[in-house]
């Protein structure tokens, strides 16, 4: 046996394996299916953490959480999966692949959910009956000490209290505001300027005459 022979021998124990070309009409298919993925999210206030569930799910798609490179699938419940253990504050980043050994490398689409950062004092008596922002459930409060966020608002309290004393609002003098304030003196003038008027004129008649 040759040595062509031997190299053809060899080629022809290996198995050779040509991964088919995932076609345009198969991806545009797995984007459609994508876009019908819809998700909420939930709190634990023991654990503090997030919980997204993510539906309307095909089973012919896959889930990848890129903070981790964690994949999911449809779970007991049809058409639903969930990503758990997920601290506040963060944005996750879901990425949609199809199951399809042909297609399982495209992503057909990408998903970004930002978590809410969760207030751990907005249940302190502080917050009773207190409409300020500090004191809502989704805020950020985590350099805070509670001394700090209990000044803080001590102190807008404070500057609620003290307003500013109102602007007088100024009053705009027109003409008839000006004859309001001085009719009498401009109807005596016109009284005393009419009589001494008639005066002149009936005497200078007389000597006209």
């Amino acid at each position: 046996m040759n040595r062509n022979k031997i190299i053809l021998f060899i080629f022809l124990l290996i198995p050779i394996c040509v991964k088919a070309k995932c076609s345009n009409e198969e991806i545009t298919r797995y984007k459609t299916l994508s876009s019908n993925i819809e998700n909420y999210f939930d709190y634990n206030e023991q654990t503090n953490k997030f919980n997204i569930t993510l539906y309307n799910l095909s089973n012919e798609l896959r889930v990848v959480n890129k903070l981790d490179e964690s994949n999911y699938e449809t779970g007991e419940k049809f058409g639903e999966t969930n990503i758990g253990n997920l601290a506040p504050g963060q944005t996750i980043k879901i990425a949609i692949y199809p199951k399809n050994n042909n297609c399982n490398d495209y992503r057909v689409r990408t998903i970004y959910i930002n978590l809410p950062y969760y207030n751990k004092y907005y249940k302190e008596s502080i917050c009773n009956n207190n409409s300020s922002f500090l004191c809502s459930k989704w805020v950020n409060t985590s350099n805070y000490s509670y001394e700090q966020f209990d000044q803080e608002l001590k102190q807008e309290k404070k500057e609620e209290v003290e307003e500013q004393e109102p602007e007088k609002e100024m009053k705009r003098y027109g003409f008839f505001d000006f004859l309001a304030d001085y009719y009498i003196p401009i109807l005596l003038v016109i009284i005393i300027s009419g009589s001494v008027s008639i005066y002149f004129l009936d005497k200078k008649s007389k000597f006209d005459f």
